[in-house]
């Protein structure tokens, strides 16, 4: 799986899959087996990357219960006369920490 934000010169330092939750972990393997039984048909998605692949990054990327929430508003923009384009998933905010 490609990030698609550092293809643009975005860095990201959200968790790696190996430190992700099982609900992360299981929400990634049903996207995976998603993508595996659509595979090989016309994409009908409008953005850039397509709604799976959004899914998948945003939940790598910020966990089971933020990542699923960008996923959902995603696909809620899939409608017609909708926008198209390139969406990519929003790079995590660093956490300000207070040094004693």
């Amino acid at each position: 799986m490609t990030n698609f934000n550092n293809i643009f010169g975005r860095r990201s330092s959200g968790p790696r899959p190996s430190e992700s939750s099982r609900s992360a972990r299981l929400i990634l393997h049903v996207i995976s087996w998603y993508q595996k039984a659509r595979s090989g048909r016309i994409a009908p998605c409008r953005f850039y990357p397509s709604c799976s692949h959004y899914a998948y990054e945003a939940v790598q990327l910020h966990g089971a219960l933020r990542g699923t929430g960008f996923a959902l508003r995603r696909v809620s923009k899939c409608r017609p006369f909708g926008p198209h384009g390139i969406d990519l998933v929003p790079v995590t905010k660093k956490v300000r920490t207070t040094t004693p």
